[in-house]
């Protein structure tokens, strides 16, 4: 009877971990993990961390896209193209993060993202999230800038 209590127990603690491993990072996390990646220039880690479908609802509404075939496909490359290429002109600089705990409202997030330079010198980034189907994703006030280049990129381009 041993080894099936200790299968038993071990087939607990496994289940155990991978349900905490497999559970959604916390606002505070993925704030720290976007300032980061736009720090660094991880131009991936940024744009998988962003809120797409609100992205795009937004420059929709702004602008008409007339393209041949699926416009929405169109829209959404040529978004992540634009955005990828913005991040990835980040100067990559030696920073430590700290973010204060999430100010939660309903699927809303905000997180105070605290950054220091190697000088010491502090600076902090408010975050705006938004619980997803992926998990929270940069959202909501924090994506004012990005949307406006983007838009003025495709107007341009256009």
């Amino acid at each position: 009877m041993k080894i099936p209590t200790r299968f038993l127990a071990i087939a607990a603690v496994v289940a155990t971990l991978a349900a905490v491993s497999c559970s959604p990072p916390d606002p505070e996390v993925v704030a720290i993990s976007y300032i980061r990646a736009i720090n660094t220039g991880d131009s991936d880690m940024a744009v998988r961390l962003l809120d797409m479908e609100e992205i795009l609802r937004r420059i929709n509404e702004q602008i008409v896209i007339v393209q041949d075939g699926d416009a929405e496909s169109f829209l959404a490359h040529s978004v992540e193209t634009l955005l990828w290429g913005l991040f990835s002109e980040s100067v990559q600089a030696d920073y430590t993060y700290d973010a204060q705990p999430a100010d939660l409202e309903g699927e809303m997030a905000s997180v105070t993202v605290m950054k220091v330079n190697p000088q010491q010198e502090q600076t902090e980034t408010v975050v705006h999230l938004r619980n997803t189907a992926q998990g929270w994703r940069v959202s909501g006030d924090s994506l004012d800038p990005l949307v406006n280049h983007v838009i003025q990129r495709l107007e341009e381009r256009y």
